[in-house]
């Protein structure tokens, strides 16, 4: 057996014992299952949240809680030897988690779209392989570079259910991202990088283009979301003429690195495909 490691965790502020290699891992965030994937240590996983759906093959594993909950007996039955969670909704839960003596590290919600190469090399090195990201990294820089600039500087307003309308200052990854394809983001409240819009603000607006991010699993067509804007007093921005796309699901608040290699090129060429950019 490889030797035991004692790893210290910022977000926690404690160290967390882990073995030399991780063998039984537990993911409850979305974008942690895609980064062990990505790193080719898919097989070290034996359970993940409702929420972890990429790639398809993570949706085989036993589903232990959601993103803010576990059943812990179900935990205790796959005696992982680590866990892994991200900051924000679940830093709760974490901490929680950690003070019963599971084997937990919580990785931070990326800042920045470079926020997700950092967390995928303290993902493999926190699980003892950290070779396996070398090549995954020099990929996620290729596909970045091959995206950057490849839309106008529109005046961008993004919006994404999660549980309600929510929108995105420059503390966010997603902010990063669409600059760095070339987009002017408009953000309604820069001191914070997720916040619930306010009404009369948006009104102000006039935004060139809307990006909707539904729910994984919630398709919805962009007719309905738009009568969903004109509902809340916003039809002034479409007889402006901005245009409209809505993702499949789950594209924006995605932070793993699907968003950077599939996402964002798919997300640029849904805005040429509305006529709202330019290669």
């Amino acid at each position: 057996m490889s030797r035991a490691r004692r790893v210290l965790c910022p977000g926690l502020k404690r160290e967390v014992e882990l073995p030399g290699e991780v063998h039984r891992a537990i993911s409850l965030a979305p974008s942690l299952s895609d980064t062990v994937f990505r790193l080719g240590l898919g097989a070290t996983l034996v359970g993940r949240s409702a929420w972890c759906h990429r790639p398809p093959e993570v949706t085989s594993l036993p589903t232990v809680g959601s993103y803010t909950s576990v059943r812990r007996a179900q935990l205790d039955e796959l005696a992982p030897d680590l866990i892994l969670m991200i900051s924000g909704a679940q830093e709760e839960l974490a901490g929680r988690l950690a003070d019963e003596g599971y084997p937990v590290y919580q990785f931070p919600l990326p800042v920045s779209v470079w926020g997700i190469l950092e967390n995928m090399a303290a993902v493999a090195a926190v699980m003892g392989y950290p070779g396996a990201a070398e090549r995954p990294l020099e990929s996620l820089h290729t596909a970045l570079a091959s995206v950057h600039g490849q839309l106008p500087s529109l005046r961008t307003y993004v919006e994404i259910d999660l549980g309600g309308p929510v929108t995105i200052g420059p503390g966010s990854y997603i902010y990063w991202a669409l600059r760095w394809l070339g987009l002017d983001v408009i953000t309604p409240d820069a001191g914070k990088a997720y916040v619930t819009p306010n009404e009369d603000v948006l009104k102000q607006l006039d935004p060139a283009l809307l990006l909707y991010d539904p729910k994984p699993g919630r398709t919805i067509d962009a007719a309905t979301v738009r009568r969903r804007f004109e509902k809340r007093g916003l039809g002034a921005w479409f007889q402006s003429g901005a245009r409209l796309v809505v993702t499949e699901g789950d594209v924006l608040a995605h932070s793993g690195p699907w968003f950077i290699e599939t996402g964002l090129p798919w997300l640029a060429g849904q805005i040429r495909a509305a006529g709202a950019g330019h290669a």
